[in-house]
């Protein structure tokens, strides 16, 4: 995408057709802008520290029960970035990363999030003696 096509993107406020929770055009404008505006603030304020272990992460999950439509949206993101999607454990992930920062697209199969619901039905109902 040229940046001619994301600003006007910007401009027209629509979200792409393809991706089931993306944000509008103006939401996406104003994180993206937050990001840049983050960036430049600790760049003009070099007496704040930064741990040298900092990572900074924006994900996307699609939205939909569904697992096929979500490792679609997870493939049609790839191929907009030229990746294959992998899977991690039981996550199927394509990302982007540049140094200490990366953009992933995650789909968490149907089966994972109901075994994750189930095991947050014991926390703080299980306690050892």
């Amino acid at each position: 995408m040229t940046d001619h096509q994301t600003n006007q993107d910007c401009e027209t406020g629509q979200a792409p057709e393809r991706f089931s929770d993306a944000a509008s055009g103006g939401r996406r404008c104003r994180i993206i802008g937050d990001l840049r505006e983050l960036a430049d603030f600790l760049d003009a304020n070099p007496d704040l520290p930064i741990s040298p272990h900092t990572s900074v992460d924006l994900a996307y999950f699609p939205h939909t029960d569904r697992d096929a439509e979500a490792f679609a949206e997870v493939a049609c993101a790839g191929a907009v970035l030229g990746v294959m999607p992998a899977w991690e454990g039981d996550h199927l992930v394509v990302e982007h990363v540049r140094g200490s920062a990366r953009y992933r697209v995650v789909a968490i199969p149907e089966k994972v999030r109901a075994q994750y619901r189930a095991w947050l039905t014991y926390t703080g109902h299980v306690r050892p003696d």
